[in-house]
């Protein structure tokens, strides 16, 4: 839902801020009052045009779109049927129906691998997008690797503002889109968004602060910065309170150390991966270090040397 002040809201919303809360309370899962609009959206997607005996064209379920949503989302709808007939292929998506509505995650996936079969400039992805938000949807209609595809419902200043920083530079442009895609799209991998948001802020600090390194890291951008901070401009000055450059050295570490998952800690009882929020946290880390690195807002001070 927007937040601007003029949206019509139900009766029932406007009674409290608590009441208003509640309504635009973003929901996961498919929320019953958003299933059958989704089923609509999802079953004309997974339909098909045919040719029938008195030579007129038809819509009819797609017996290879049923059979693929199957292997991909590993769900058996119990459908035995071969597609031969329309009532045949009906059945099957019928099947395939009752199926997804006893698992709300196959379910979105159904709607993700039809989001991804389709152009960006779409007309359905627009009309799923209403859907998602006038349901108040956790999920969003996004890009995911170029194409349509289900992403988490976060601030929308934040989503324009990584699309933006990523069209800036190429290469951490692509691994922030990646760190973006495991850690807010439907196949979430918080480990692998962490691992590129700390590679993404790599390929935009590095012409910055170790530029004829060959094998930069940023363990070894850190000890650099730390060694001579004088050597890089900021864009923030100094005031009477906090230290700009050591802020930005702080942010750096924050996101260097607790990348965990790269080395196994002899503790039994330390975990082995990240967890989603870590995750989430890195990545929106990541995209302001990545804006800094690459905008100009840090920089080499030229009166120092390299």
């Amino acid at each position: 839902m927007s937040d601007t002040k003029d949206e019509w809201v139900p009766f029932t919303a406007r009674r409290s801020e608590a009441s208003l809360q509640e309504f635009t309370r973003l929901s996961d899962g498919v929320p019953p009052w958003l299933r059958e609009s989704l089923w609509n959206w999802l079953s004309e997607r997974m339909h098909k045009n045919a040719l029938g005996n008195n030579g007129r064209w038809y819509r009819t379920p797609s017996e290879e779109k049923i059979r693929r949503a199957e292997r991909v989302l590993k769900v058996s709808s119990g459908w035995t049927g071969d597609g031969d007939s329309h009532p045949d292929r009906v059945g099957g998506l019928s099947k395939f129906r009752a199926a997804i509505y006893q698992n709300q995650d196959a379910f979105l996936g159904a709607v993700d691998l039809a989001l991804s079969e389709l152009d960006p400039d779409d007309k359905a992805c627009t009309s799923l997008e209403k859907i998602l938000e006038e349901g108040t949807s956790a999920w969003r209609v996004g890009l995911v690797c170029g194409k349509p595809g289900l992403v988490e419902r976060i601030d929308a200043t934040v989503q324009l503002a990584a699309e933006a920083t990523g069209a800036l530079d190429p290469r951490a442009g692509r691994l922030l889109a990646d760190a973006w895609k495991h850690a807010f799209s439907m196949n979430r991998d918080p480990s692998a968004a962490y691992r590129c948001a700390v590679r993404a802020v790599e390929a935009a600090a590095a012409p910055v602060i170790s530029p004829n390194d060959t094998i930069p890291t940023l363990g070894k951008m850190i000890s650099a910065f730390r060694s001579k901070p004088e050597k890089w401009n900021f864009s923030f000055k100094v005031d009477s309170a906090t230290d700009p450059k050591s802020v930005l050295l702080g942010m750096i570490q924050i996101l260097w150390t607790n990348e965990y998952s790269r080395h196994v800690d002899p503790d039994i009882k330390a975990p082995l991966h990240v967890s989603q929020e870590e995750a989430e946290s890195a990545v929106v880390l990541a995209l302001t270090l990545v804006n800094w690195f690459i905008s100009g807002a840090i920089s080499p001070d030229l009166r120092q040397g390299t």
